[in-house]
């Protein structure tokens, strides 16, 4: 195992316009609205704790040593809580970025949690079953005691799933001689997975939005596009359709399909099944980032991976409001752009946070925790009065809603005890 690396390792390689330099930016803008000094700022820009492995995976029948990371950004609220995520491009500054995020996100949702992420790089279309089977196993050896049900707890992301969580959470809590389950989230319902946490996000994002009509007066007849239609995407379809909102584009990797009239979304979904890729419904097609300018859509949804809006994406969207699914899908300078046309984002912390929270009733059950109230209606409730108070504090303040959401974190982490001992 790797020696718990230097926090400002993590920062290297980075710049404005990746995912660690938009969450490092927000953190910053927020903490000079609160007029807070240089080392304070500096302390929140900084990785608590990091640490890199190299487990060892079978691809295409060779063995293959790579890189893998956890980061704990800040634990002053409670334990990490983030994602885990396999992909041949992510990179240790990539996983400070989103445990930045993870920090930001679970302080506005008032969750008892502070920020964490991890990722393997490694292609995960190039692992069979076994091969994540023994990936999983190797993470759960050489992350240790590093992770915990009171220290860190992983989640699925990007190229993970119930199984990969499954298998980590049990093997996990066979090398630890405990009872592992509360150590991951979004497991299979069988491994103590429960059914809020599946559709938990895109359920986030659609009061999200709501509160967001409420503020600009808008209605559900506003047309909408996703540009992202995984499993996020496709449950958020079917729920602002159920709303009212005519869905007039969504994309994938492998395009986009169009209707100003509305889509069939149904249709759609079983279309992506059936062939890989929404470009199969009869429709109007065109390139996956076309969906979010080149339609009739007020609102769009970027619901992929990061930096999918950058500059001139930005000059070209002619939508009221933006509401960031994903987790930073706007670049630095995109954002600057966006500010300055007057087009409203929700940014992700505020948006995107019902994955979490379903995550932490999960997490509560594991432990065998009651919860006050059905977990359905509490994650609902959160991610209204989240929304409620950024939206509210930007007006007081005079501030953007990203600066206004981070404020509020910040605050609560200023306010909070320092982070535990290990």
């Amino acid at each position: 195992m790797s020696p718990l690396l230097p926090p400002s390792s993590f920062a290297h390689g980075a710049t404005t316009e990746d995912l660690l330099g938009v969450a490092q930016q927000t953190i910053v803008d927020a903490a000079l609205h609160l007029d807070m000094s240089a080392v304070d700022i500096e302390d929140l820009l900084h990785a608590e704790r990091a640490i890199e492995v190299h487990p060892r995976v079978t691809i295409e029948d060779r063995p293959t040593i790579v890189r893998a990371w956890r980061c704990q950004h800040d634990r002053r609220l409670g334990p990490g809580k983030g994602g885990m995520r396999f992909s041949p491009s992510v990179s240790a500054h990539e996983v400070l970025g989103l445990a930045s995020v993870m920090t930001m996100k679970n302080a506005l949702a008032g969750l008892p949690y502070g920020g964490a992420k991890g990722g393997v790089a490694v292609d995960p279309r190039q692992l069979d079953d076994e091969a994540r089977d023994a990936l999983a196993d190797q993470l759960a050896h050489l992350f240790g005691a590093f992770v915990g049900p009171s220290t860190d707890i992983l989640g699925p992301d990007v190229g993970t799933g119930a199984h990969d969580m499954d298998r980590f959470a049990k093997t996990w809590g066979e090398l630890q001689g405990m009872d592992g389950r509360a150590v991951a989230t979004g497991k299979s319902l069988q491994s103590g997975g429960i059914d809020l946490r599946s559709g938990a996000t895109a359920a986030g994002v659609r009061e999200s939005i709501a509160v967001a009509r409420e503020n600009l007066s808008l209605d559900t007849s506003v047309p909408v596009a996703i540009q992202g239609f995984g499993s996020v995407g496709q449950r958020l379809a079917e729920l602002l359709s159920e709303d009212g909102h005519p869905i007039v584009g969504v994309s994938d990797s492998g395009g986009g399909v169009a209707d100003d009239s509305g889509l069939d979304i149904e249709a759609v979904i079983d279309a992506k099944q059936a062939s890989g890729s929404v470009t199969a419904y009869e429709g109007m097609t065109m390139s996956s980032f076309d969906v979010l300018t080149e339609t009739a859509a007020r609102i769009v949804i970027p619901a992929a991976l990061e930096g999918a809006i950058d500059v001139d994406t930005a000059r070209r969207v002619s939508a009221d409001l933006i509401v960031e699914a994903a987790n930073g899908p706007a670049t630095a300078r995109a954002l600057r752009v966006l500010d300055r046309r007057g087009i409203t984002t929700i940014p992700d912390i505020a948006a995107n946070a019902g994955g979490v929270i379903g995550s932490y009733y999960e997490w509560l059950a594991n432990r065998c925790e009651s919860t006050e109230g059905d977990p359905t209606e509490g994650l609902v409730d959160r991610v209204r009065r989240s929304n409620e108070l950024m939206w509210e504090r930007a007006a007081a303040d005079r501030v953007s809603l990203r600066t206004a959401g981070a404020a509020i974190a910040v605050e609560r982490l200023l306010d909070a005890a320092p982070a535990p001992d290990d």
